[in-house]
């Protein structure tokens, strides 16, 4: 009992001295629980549902994810950085207007291009059922906008506690159509669409502020969007390309067979387990401080967290190197032997991938948008191309795809430092505060960031803009 007591003692002590790392436990703790019952929950609804089955449903959150990852033009992500929270709703009004017409345009080009998914997956099925997918695109991109501004409040709480309703809700749906015999695509999508309505609709009855009247003289939307005209103008591109690449392996693999995609979409989901228990939570985190860093301290914290992540990375994924293939087998079932051989192959890969994740969003802060950009689309070529064009048989391609990837991943660890050590060059400017402790609670004031001039007559955006790349993709999630 007493050594109880004095671990909690010593862990109270440790998350009263250094806030960041209190935000980082919760956000740790929904992210956990929200995937833990998606990993349990997936147990089950592999022996209920067939790869075909699941090959189709990863082509439709495939599609979905791409316009997901533009639906708000990236302005849900400057709602954190405005002075006054009035031109933050402004904002996201703006980005719900956007996620609007974006989610109806989606539904409206599954209307009109049945006919070439048809040819391109000889599936009636999933071209029938993408008009739903619509849906999907609203719920996603408008609880992720209302995230923001949670962020914006340090309210991780309220975070935490969304992402587990997301995953129980669409999880359980899952769960519950296969039980009730509805073990086909449709099963699938209704009970992540219960998941994602659940989710987004608790989150906007406790957004309630972020909506109220705006008062008169608050700044116009199209000024704002000036303001920060960086985000859709070279964020969004680099964010539509990296979903463009990892959404098109997906859709890639789906035209070789919906079965193969639906093994490959199993192990990329488990293995991004260990990576949502980890970085989720630390990069939207790390970006609070990102965000106030000053020049002269952005290295060191960079390094640290490359270094940090490396170590963590180490072991968890050594360990699914050496017994994936008959994980898989034991855990999932028969019929998905082919999951764990693809489990093995993605895991250089996807190990890179949890420790680039905490710092993507230095690019954006060090004002080097354009360096992600160029890398972003070299990143997307490289495994299309690969996939597209190797004559080697699927899983020894996808083997060679996980090498290249991590390679690729060194190289942007490599470019974050210079842009860090970049950052760091510069002088001061005369709206940072030389005094301010950088562990302190970034919730005393929100929205602020080094670099931006909050003088309404400037535009931040010719400056440094901080942001935040969501980590993970909406598909998959869903």
């Amino acid at each position: 009992m007493d050594s109880s007591t004095g671990i909690r003692g010593r862990i109270q002590k440790l998350v009263t001295k250094y806030p960041t790392l209190r935000h980082v436990m919760v956000l740790l703790t929904g992210t956990a629980l929200a995937q833990i019952v998606v990993m349990g929950v997936s147990v089950l609804t592999a022996r209920l549902f067939t790869p075909e089955a699941f090959g189709q449903f990863a082509v439709f959150g495939s599609l979905t994810a791409i316009a997901t990852t533009i639906a708000s033009l990236r302005l849900d992500m400057t709602i954190m950085l405005p002075e006054d929270d009035d031109e933050a709703r402004r904002i996201a009004r703006i980005a719900t207007v956007s996620n609007l017409v974006v989610a109806g345009l989606f539904t409206l080009a599954a209307i009109v291009l049945r006919d070439l998914v048809i040819s391109q997956y000889g599936d009636p099925e999933l071209a029938s059922w993408l008009v739903l997918g619509g849906f999907t695109v609203f719920f996603v991109a408008q609880a992720t906008m209302m995230q923001f501004w949670f962020n914006r409040r340090t309210d991780y709480r309220t975070i935490s506690v969304n992402r587990v309703q997301q995953a129980i809700g669409s999880a359980g749906g899952q769960l519950g159509f296969g039980l009730l015999g509805l073990r086909t695509l449709p099963g699938l999508i209704f009970g992540t669409l219960i998941g994602q309505a659940f989710a987004f609709v608790n989150l906007r009855l406790r957004a309630k502020d972020l909506f109220r009247p705006l008062p008169e003289g608050t700044t116009s939307g199209l000024e704002l969007v000036r303001r920060y005209k960086k985000m859709p103008l070279l964020n969004m591109p680099t964010a539509l390309v990296d979903s463009l690449r990892i959404n098109g392996i997906t859709l890639l693999i789906g035209t070789v067979a919906l079965g193969a995609v639906g093994q490959f979409n199993l192990a990329w989901r488990m293995l991004q387990v260990p990576i949502g228990l980890i970085n989720s939570a630390i990069s939207q985190v790390f970006f609070q401080k990102l965000a106030r860093v000053r020049p002269g301290e952005m290295f060191p914290l960079v390094r640290a967290t490359i270094i940090r992540s490396l170590l963590i990375a180490i072991v968890p994924f050594g360990l699914i190197y050496l017994v994936s293939p008959w994980m898989f087998l034991l855990v999932f079932g028969q019929q998905w032997d082919l999951a764990g051989e693809f489990a093995r192959a993605l895991t250089p890969w996807l190990a890179m991938q949890l420790v680039t994740s905490p710092i993507s969003t230095v690019f954006v802060v060090t004002d080097k948008q354009q360096w992600m950009l160029a890398f972003s689309i070299v990143f997307c070529a490289a495994p299309l191309s690969l996939l597209y064009f190797s004559p080697l048989p699927l899983l020894e391609t996808v083997f060679w795809l996980g090498l290249l990837m991590a390679g690729m991943l060194m190289l942007m660890l490599v470019m974050s430092l210079l842009a860090a050590r970049g950052y760091d060059r510069r002088r001061p400017t005369a709206t940072e505060n030389p005094d301010q402790d950088p562990d302190s609670d970034p919730g005393t004031d929100p929205g602020r960031s080094p670099g931006i001039d909050p003088d309404p007559g400037t535009d931040p955006g010719a400056g440094t803009i901080p942001g935040q790349t969501p980590p993970s993709a909406p598909g998959g999630r869903a």
